[in-house]
């Protein structure tokens, strides 16, 4: 492929318009009635935002604020938004397997209040004996005694450090508030206490002119797994919406070429490789015969019968019963606004198909049943290209993304959409596209 694309992290398929999916009282309406008239026993995540969070980080876009003192306010309206959807019938039928609590900073939360949120979620709906509880948190946090103490009394099953690199003159340029020190000493807290702990860490970023950018991600990996921790997340920089947009733009500041990035992922590959990680998504790593879960496939498909994401807290996506939604921003959230979501679409039966196909190469397999199941017959030509073009593998039961699919996994999802898809989004997203 002649260019490496980046899509946004926020783009899943299909795309939510601004305007044409806004959210309307009479639109919501009829989707509350469908969880009260329509019953369909299945699987089901939960996430839950937190947007509380103690700095503002350059390359972040996501729901956040800085101001604390409402906590409690927040508190209730997300318990509140629990009981909701708690009391709808086909939330009752559903089994919640994984809760993910993120952010913002989620362990910014006192003890009572962090409590009182997950255990209204545990108490309300019908969760999995083998319930997963994962959370985020910054080194800012974790490392004091009342946090990992109600991490620890809650049995969370990850907890995720958003380290995005250990070179300090990095850190610098991203405004990351955590220092070094607050780093280490989370990490070592986490895993002397024997809490599977995994990082992200961050690659692609632009040349700050403070050292050569192949060799500080290199670094930054084999730091990670020098440390041991259980799952590593290596995403790529995206440089829009975010503050560093401006800067990067003023100072014409330089990314990494096509060919760079292509030398970072496939390098990184095989280190993950050779020391005991194995690929589990499009950006996640844990170490081999460990049972750690990833969020991907609530939003991206590429399992037959995709299960509900129930999502909670401002901002936050969610996928039920067929509608994909935004929940309002902060302010609109926690003040009550005319509706309780700023985007709903309901997804038409051949989108809900298309779902469990285009989005597999975040999930880097598809199988051939899954395929059949969603009647995915006219992608076949695609997928024969792909094969073709040394980016899928077939085997006798599925097709795997290949590791030089792995290069390009966005390109192969941008390549599977419809062309109506495409057109929307080449419209209304901005994707980096990288020679």
């Amino acid at each position: 492929m002649t260019k490496k694309i980046l899509l946004p992290h926020q783009y899943y398929y299909p795309h939510m318009d601004l305007f044409e999916d806004k959210s309307t009282v009479k639109k919501e309406e009829k989707f509350f009635t469908e969880l009260n008239s329509e019953v369909k026993p299945g699987d089901a995540s939960i996430y839950i935002h937190i947007p509380f969070c103690d700095s503002k980080c350059a390359f972040c876009g996501f729901d956040k604020v800085k101001n604390t003192t409402e906590i409690m306010q927040y508190k209730e309206k997300v318990i509140e938004e629990i009981h909701n959807y708690a009391e709808k019938e086909y939330i009752q039928h559903l089994t919640v397997s994984v809760i993910h609590i993120g952010g913002g900073t989620p362990t910014i939360l006192p003890r009572d209040v962090f409590n009182d949120i997950l255990n209204a979620a545990k108490e309300n709906f019908n969760v999995s004996d083998n319930l997963i509880v994962n959370i985020e948190g910054s080194a800012t946090t974790i490392y004091k005694d009342e946090v990992i103490d109600y991490i620890k009394e809650n049995k969370i099953s990850k907890v995720s450090v958003g380290v995005q690199t250990f070179n300090q003159k990095l850190r610098e340029q991203y405004k990351s508030k955590a220092t070094l020190e607050e780093v280490y000493l989370t990490l070592f807290k986490l895993l002397d206490n024997d809490i599977t702990t995994g990082i992200d860490i961050m690659y692609g970023f632009p040349d700050f002119n403070i050292g050569n950018m192949l060799e500080i991600t290199f670094n930054d990996i084999k730091e990670a797994i020098r440390l041991g921790v259980d799952a590593i997340d290596f995403g790529q920089l995206y440089p829009y919406c975010n503050s560093l947009e401006k800067r990067i733009k003023e100072e014409n500041l330089r990314f990494p070429t096509k060919n760079e990035l292509l030398e970072i992922i496939t390098t990184v590959n095989e280190m993950m490789e050779r020391n005991g990680y194995e690929q589990k998504a499009s950006y996640g790593y844990t170490k081999k015969n460990r049972d750690i879960r990833v969020m991907e496939s609530a939003y991206y498909g590429g399992i037959q019968n995709v299960p509900d994401c129930i999502a909670i807290g401002s901002g936050a996506f969610g996928f039920i019963n067929g509608y994909k939604y935004r929940n309002n921003s902060y302010n609109a959230y926690i003040r009550g606004g005319r509706t309780r979501f700023s985007q709903l679409k309901k997804l038409t039966l051949n989108q809900l198909n298309n779902l469990n196909i285009v989005g597999f190469p975040k999930l880097l397999y598809l199988t051939k049943a899954q395929l059949e199941h969603n009647h995915g017959e006219k992608y076949m030509e695609k997928i024969q290209q792909l094969i073709s073009g040394g980016m899928l593998l077939e085997t006798e039961v599925d097709y795997k993304v290949t590791e030089k699919g792995k290069c390009y996994i966005d390109n192969i999802y941008y390549f599977l959409l419809e062309e109506q898809e495409k057109n929307i989004i080449d419209k209304q997203i901005r994707i980096l596209s990288i020679q």
